[in-house]
C-alpha cells in the first residue's frame, strides 16, 4: 500500500514535471474565458474590432523586435525612443507642407540610420542591453531638443488621414496594415534565405559563424527591421492624432505602461525564445492581441492603470519562468 502511494506520489510529481505549465495555461485561459462570457459587451463584434486595433501599434513593433530576438540579439531597450524621434521627424514634414511621401520617407530614413548604427555596434560584440539603453537616451534627448519638448501639430484634413483614421468595410486601416505586415513578417522568417539565417545564428551562433553567417551583418539587418516598425508604428500614431510629441510613447501617455515593455510583453507571452532561434512573428501577433484583450477586459471591469501596468508586468514574468520550465523538461526528456 505505502509503495503504490509511492509510486502515486512519483507519478503526480512526474506528471507536473511534464504537463505543470500547460495546466496552469489551460487554468489562466479557463479563468479568462470566465471573465470574459460575465462583461456586458466584451464578447461583440465591435469590442473585439477594437481590442485587435488596440494590439496593432504594439503588434508591429513587436513584429520588428522579434526578428531581434530570434536572431539571438535579445532586446532593443530603445523601440519606443526610436518611435519618438520618428514621429517628430514625421510631424514636422507634415506641418512643414511636406506631404506624406517625403515626411514617411524622412522617419524611414532615420529608422535605418539608427537601426544601422545599434545593430552594428551589437554586431562587433556590444551588449544589446547597453547599446539600446545607451542609444534610448541619445534618441529621446535628440527627439526633444528638436521638437523643444512641445506638442508639433498639423491641421486636418492631411494626406496621412487614411492610415490614421480610414477604414475598410468598417475595418480601420491600421488593424489591416497589422495583419498584413504579420503575414509578410511571417513568410520571411519561413520562406527566404534571410528568414532561415535568423532561426540559424540564433539557434547556434558558432554553427551560424561556421557557415559563413556572421553576426555583424545579421544584428545590421534585424536591428533595420524593428526600428523601420517603429517608425511605421509612429507614423500611423501621428496620423491618428495629427499631432506629435516626444512622450507620446512614455508610460505618463500610455495607461497600460512604458511601450518598450508592452512590445517586449508581446514578444515573451508570445512564447518566444529569449535566447533565440525558436519562435515566430505570429506568435508575437497573438501576444499582442492577448495582451489587448486582457488590457480591454481590465477596463470594462473597471481596474485602474496601476493594475493594468501589472498585469503586463507579470505576463512577462510567467512567460519566461514557463518558457524556461518547458525548455528545461524537454532536455531531462532528451
Amino acid at each position: 500500500m505505502n509503495t503504490a502511494l509511492a509510486g502515486g506520489g512519483v507519478d503526480a510529481r512526474g506528471f507536473m514535471q511534464r504537463h505543470g505549465v500547460k495546466v496552469f495555461v489551460a487554468a489562466v485561459v479557463l479563468l479568462f474565458v470566465y471573465f470574459a462570457a460575465t462583461t456586458p459587451n466584451y464578447l461583440t463584434l465591435f469590442n473585439v474590432k477594437t481590442i485587435i486595433r488596440d494590439a496593432a501599434l504594439v503588434g508591429i513593433m513587436g513584429i520588428g523586435l522579434t526578428f531581434v530576438t530570434l536572431s539571438g540579439n535579445f532586446f532593443l531597450l530603445s523601440m519606443k525612443e526610436t518611435a519618438a524621434l520618428c514621429i517628430i521627424a514625421f510631424a514636422l514634414g507634415m506641418a512643414n507642407d511636406y506631404g506624406f511621401v517625403i515626411s514617411l520617407a524622412g522617419a524611414l530614413a532615420i529608422a535605418v540610420f539608427t537601426g544601422a548604427i545599434q545593430g552594428a555596434l551589437i554586431g562587433i560584440g556590444g551588449n544589446p542591453i547597453v547599446v539600446t539603453l545607451g542609444a534610448a537616451g541619445i534618441l529621446y534627448g535628440v527627439a526633444s531638443w528638436w521638437s523643444d519638448n512641445l506638442v508639433i501639430s498639423y491641421p486636418r484634413p492631411h494626406d496621412a488621414e487614411w492610415l490614421g483614421t480610414g477604414s475598410v468595410l468598417g475595418v480601420p486601416n491600421i488593424t489591416i496594415a497589422f495583419i498584413v505586415i504579420a503575414v509578410i513578417a511571417e513568410l520571411a522568417l519561413r520562406k527566404t534565405v534571410f528568414g532561415r539565417q535568423v532561426y540559424l545564428i540564433g539557434a547556434n551562433r558558432s554553427t551560424g559563424k561556421a557557415t559563413g553567417h556572421e553576426n555583424l551583418s545579421m544584428a545590421i539587418k534585424v536591428c533595420i527591421v524593428a526600428s523601420v516598425c517603429c517608425a511605421f508604428v509612429a507614423v500611423a500614431f501621428s496620423a491618428q492624432l495629427s499631432s506629435a510629441q516626444a512622450n507620446y510613447f512614455s508610460s505618463e501617455f500610455g495607461s497600460s505602461g512604458d511601450f518598450t515593455i508592452l512590445v517586449i510583453a508581446t514578444v515573451m507571452v508570445g512564447g518566444n525564445s529569449i535566447m533565440g532561434g525558436y519562435g515566430s512573428t505570429l506568435r508575437t501577433s497573438l501576444g499582442a492581441i492577448f495582451i489587448s484583450s486582457v488590457d480591454n477586459l481590465m477596463v470594462l471591469k473597471g481596474f485602474a492603470s496601476g493594475a493594468r501596468v501589472l498585469s503586463v508586468g507579470l505576463m512577462i514574468v510567467f512567460s519566461i519562468i514557463a518558457f524556461a520550465y518547458l525548455r528545461r523538461g524537454r532536455r531531462s526528456e532528451g
